[in-house]
């Protein structure tokens, strides 16, 4: 078992989960993400009924009067050898039909991959790192 300081209990140690929960230390540590808007396992019907999808991580921002499908950040995590980045990419465009994040993270195991989305095109363009969050 493995602890997540989200949901604050102990979780199955999967190799997915200790993903996850290295996903959580760096933005807690390094972005500075406040764990309070961080949710682990989403579900998306809470956007949608008619799905039942659940996000790895969403950090939410609800300032500026913000809601739940305007999150700062969507995190998608896997194992490595469970997943391609193709595979993870048609997994995360199934996402951005109910939510439009600002920022989308993509961590295949160690490999981790950052985006920003371009308001003026409404596409997402690679990113080398995210910003602190401020």
């Amino acid at each position: 078992m493995i602890y997540d300081p989200i949901r604050k209990k102990d979780v199955p140690a999967t190799p997915e989960e200790h993903v996850r929960q290295a996903t959580i230390q760096f933005l807690l540590d390094e972005v500075k993400v406040p764990a309070h808007l961080m949710t682990v396992e989403f579900g998306l019907c809470a956007i949608d009924p008619k799905t039942d999808d659940r996000v790895d991580i969403v950090v939410h921002d609800f300032r500026d009067g913000g809601d739940l499908s305007h999150p700062w950040l969507l995190v998608e995590c896997k194992a490595p050898g469970e997943y391609t980045w193709e595979g993870l990419q048609v997994q995360l465009n199934r996402y951005l039909k109910v939510l439009t994040p600002k920022y989308v993270m993509l961590a295949l195991g160690d490999a981790v991959r950052y985006f920003v989305l371009d308001s003026s095109s409404r596409r997402f363009a690679p990113l080398q790192q995210l910003p602190t969050f401020a």
